[in-house]
């Protein structure tokens, strides 16, 4: 109808209906994310695992690291460049030597983000 105007057509005509299904898709992944953890937490402390389940949960932290790091560390922007010229990999080096021998994450973390701002400062 012509001059009628819902709230969805007049975010969409100054260009806001965008931000509104956004929040909406952010709200639903949020929730669901929710119920997911929510129930593998209630569920786990009841139930009993066998042991070839938990020997193989035991691998799935690490593999997922190594595929989330791995390709930033060594293939920054999507092309390989030469390790000593990445900075992430060289940033890489001393914060993996303080979270081996700390084990404290603020000093890792605290390590790593100097490594790299002054690398990416100097290589710069």
């Amino acid at each position: 109808m012509p001059g009628r105007m819902s709230l969805f057509s007049r975010n969409r005509e100054y260009g806001g209906g965008a931000m509104l299904g956004v929040l909406c898709v952010t709200l639903i992944v949020g929730v669901g994310t929710y119920l997911i953890r929510a129930g593998s937490l209630s569920l786990g402390g009841r139930m009993t695992w066998p042991t070839w389940l938990r020997q193989w949960f035991v691998f799935v932290t690490p593999a997922v690291l190594g595929a989330l790091l791995g390709p930033e560390i060594f293939l920054p922007n999507q092309h390989g460049i030469f390790l000593w010229h990445n900075e992430t990999f060289l940033a890489s080096i001393p914060t993996g030597i303080v979270a081996w021998y700390s084990r404290n994450l603020l000093l890792t973390v605290m390590v790593g983000v100097l490594c790299f701002a002054a690398l990416s400062y100097l290589l710069s």
